[in-house]
């Protein structure tokens, strides 16, 4: 296909020169530049005309058209403010369903912790968690710590093993991923020895005491020693960086190969194939490199192909990373301690909820509170 400028040049006088002339052939460069710009605009101003396909600044101002304004304290989506604008100007306006689709933005859909119902006319019943996990600040810090809990469906104290159901559909156990782990429920708990694939089966030694823990009830888990992160995740990374790490003992030069690499200590790394990652978060960071073990405390072996991409330097951290980032549960129940508090989004939610009920109509809220106790 013939580009503009190409064009240009075939339309212009030869008599100026449009091929050879560099006045002439910098102001059609110019000038066919200008017109890619207008035709890309042209395109892009198509999408940015319906909610459905509009996107930052300009969804924005389709949104105030309707008057629904994307708060400005959170970090909300183009995503979930795309689904807001309906939600809270055009959509047909029946309360119970308006309001369970603006709960469904903020909690979920399907989130078992939240409940609607109108329990007597003029009278709403609604249920949510005292915090929102779709959405957090855009403040950096803004993330929560690693967490299981759920119910524990069956006790068998003679083979010491419980039968446990995790919060959120998607979750799955790795083998083993509880060793070591403890479970509580109310002031009891116990001490995971392992756990299985699929059924979600927890074993425990023979001293521990099931009997005291109820069938039906829900549990809470602390010290997943055994789960491949820092506690910290960050889903828009390709990697997680866990907390299994060593010291550089060495001077690395980028370009060379390095198969037995010299270490101060790396007994925080285990002893199998891996992932490393080479000084975490600096300007040299570098990730993805193999490794096949250690045969002792003080050295690592990297894959003998691999080329350093940068100078390393002595006493910088070696972190074992895992791939692909562990995905949460969409419902924020792997997250029951947080670093930063996000109980204003639930405060926006039910703000914007009260906003669309019809004059005289009574909410009463119940809010469900994270499961934590000492």
């Amino acid at each position: 296909m013939v580009s503009k400028l190409k064009k240009m040049q075939l339309y212009v006088p030869s008599l100026i020169k449009p091929y050879t002339n560099p006045g002439i052939r910098g102001l059609l460069y110019s000038w066919a530049g200008e017109d890619d710009l207008v035709v890309q605009a042209i395109n892009d101003a198509k999408e940015q005309i319906y909610v459905a396909t509009a996107q930052a600044h300009y969804l924005n101002w389709l949104g105030s058209n309707v008057g629904v304004f994307r708060p400005s304290e959170f970090n909300l989506s183009d995503v979930l403010f795309r689904r807001l604008i309906p939600a809270l100007s055009f959509a047909p306006k029946q309360v119970l369903p308006s309001v369970k689709d603006v709960l469904d933005i903020f909690f979920g859909e399907n989130n078992p912790k939240v409940f609607v119902a109108e329990v007597r006319p003029n009278q709403i019943e609604i249920q949510i968690p005292s915090s929102v996990p779709a959405l957090r600040r855009s403040l950096a810090g803004s993330h929560h710590f690693h967490n299981y809990s759920g119910i524990i469906d069956s006790i068998d104290n003679v083979a010491k093993e419980l039968v446990i159901s995790l919060d959120g559909d998607d979750k799955e156990l790795k083998e083993d991923e509880l060793a070591n782990a403890m479970i509580a429920q109310g002031l009891h708990f116990e001490i995971i020895v392992s756990n299985t694939v699929g059924d979600n089966s927890v074993q425990f030694g023979a001293g521990a005491d099931l009997s005291l823990f109820t069938a039906g009830e829900r549990f809470m888990m602390a010290g997943i020693n055994n789960y491949p992160g820092s506690f910290i995740t960050d889903p828009s990374a390709p990697v997680v960086v866990t907390k299994y790490r060593g010291i550089l003992g060495q001077s690395i030069t980028a370009g060379v190969v390095t198969p037995n690499l010299t270490m101060t200590d790396a007994s925080g790394i285990p002893d199998e194939p891996g992932l490393l990652m080479f000084n975490y978060g600096k300007p040299n960071q570098e990730i993805l490199i193999k490794y096949y073990g250690r045969p002792n405390n003080s050295t690592i072996l990297i894959d003998p192909s691999y080329n350093f991409l940068f100078d390393h330097t002595s006493g910088e951290l070696v972190n074992v990373i895992k791939t692909p980032n562990p995905k949460p549960d969409k419902y924020g129940s792997d997250y029951k301690v947080y670093l930063v508090g996000v109980t204003a989004a639930r405060v926006l939610a039910q703000r914007i909820i009260e906003s669309i009920i019809a004059a005289g109509v009574v909410i009463n809220w119940t809010i469900i509170s994270p499961e934590i106790k000492c």
